[in-house]
């Protein structure tokens, strides 16, 4: 298959009747390159990637590769690979079977095509010789998933595109898989596009990350780009910015902003938001950040807070509790610590203000998607 030097999507659009499922979606994609669309369920990423493989007809736009446009040209034409969600395994036919059927039609020799499917297979380190004569339903769900990978490869596509692969394993499976991944794309040198939903999935495969909301592209950057400088509430919220506190703008004070809390309390942050250089004093903003930048074990740390200590979970290397403030009972923070904190104990924390990003205010608007107090406080109180 032709290597991929340059894909270029220009404008791609795809309405289902009226609803406009993916909006004016451009992006810029090198060879080689390891790019995972990231979003939540009905922001459209699925569909990109169907329009990509030439599964869905665009409404509007061109897909152009290496400066040839494609968006007419039929999916087996285009020598792309897909691996669907849910395996797409043919059950009736064993592991060299599922791998070979893509080969059948293409004139080579049986000895070379015998080669090319314990090529794929090794790849995915399943045994030839152990699994080759398995049916699907014998097998594990990461020996399937490896299988749906193996039977895409061995096509040797020049763009591989993989639609949650990994929703449907358990998490251990999730972590081996997600390494092989990583291991397939930097041994075949493939350019891959990867739908997720599970930001750090996002954050260990990608080179480029592009979240989505609403069929349209909300932030591209890398991966330590949407992690760290999130230019949007939503990007924050998507990647675990869960703690939000409302804030009026003071000002400028140097590289960063001072705010002022609903009760007083002066804090200092930064801010990653496109406009914020026509912020003017008296702004409401949300100051927001991640539970485990909320420092309990740091008594020197700036933007000091106090609260009470409502509920606890451990959440594996720290725990997590849920803080009310001492002047503000109806805000609730998540903070982290790496020892347990008692319930109801009073509690002191500091937010490093490289670490405490600004946005402009928006009302809460039902469950966000890095909120977990409510969740937590279900989990305690069952």
């Amino acid at each position: 298959m032709q290597a991929i030097e340059t894909l270029e999507i220009r404008g791609m659009c795809r309405d289902f009747g009226t609803t406009a499922a993916l909006q004016n979606f451009s992006l810029d994609i090198r060879g080689g390159t390891f790019v995972t669309l990231l979003g939540p369920s009905g922001c459209g990423k699925s569909t990109a990637l169907n329009c990509l493989a030439g599964l869905l007809e665009l409404t509007d736009g061109e897909i152009i590769l290496n400066g040839k446009p494609i968006q007419d040209t039929p999916p087996e034409k285009r020598g792309f690979g897909m691996v669907f969600q849910n395996y797409a395994l043919f059950p009736h036919l064993n592991v060299i079977s599922n791998v070979s059927y893509g080969l059948d039609n293409k004139p080579m020799p049986r000895s070379e095509r015998d080669l090319r499917v314990r090529w794929a297979l090794d790849l995915v380190h399943l045994d030839m010789d152990e699994f080759g004569r398995r049916f699907p339903g014998q097998l594990s769900g990461g020996q399937q998933q490896r299988l749906a990978i193996a039977r895409t490869i061995v096509l040797e596509p020049s763009l591989l595109l993989l639609d949650e692969p990994l929703s449907n394993l358990d998490a251990k499976l999730r972590g081996e898989m997600r390494i092989e991944i990583k291991r397939l794309h930097k041994e075949l040198a493939l350019t891959t596009v990867y739908v997720t939903h599970d930001q750090s999935e996002a954050m260990s495969l990608s080179d480029v990350v592009v979240v989505m909301r609403k069929g349209q592209i909300e932030q591209v950057g890398t991966p330590q780009d949407i992690y760290n400088c999130p230019r949007s509430l939503y990007v924050a919220d998507f990647m675990g910015y869960a703690n939000r506190i409302p804030v009026t703008l003071v000002g400028p004070e140097g590289n960063e902003w001072l705010v002022e809390t609903e009760t007083g309390h002066r804090l200092h942050g930064i801010s990653t938001f496109d406009g914020s250089a026509d912020w003017k004093p008296g702004e409401r903003l949300l100051a927001c950040s991640k539970p485990e930048d909320m420092q309990v074990e740091a008594p020197g740390t700036a933007n000091r807070l106090s609260g009470s200590v409502h509920l606890v979970e451990f959440v594996g290397q720290a725990y997590e509790s849920v803080v009310r403030l001492d002047d503000n009972d109806n805000l609730q923070l998540l903070v982290q610590s790496q020892n347990t904190l008692t319930q109801e104990s009073p509690v002191s924390f500091g937010i490093r203000p490289g670490r405490l990003l600004l946005f402009p205010y928006e009302a809460p608007s039902g469950k966000r998607s890095g909120q977990r107090l409510s969740a937590v406080s279900t989990a305690v109180s069952a």
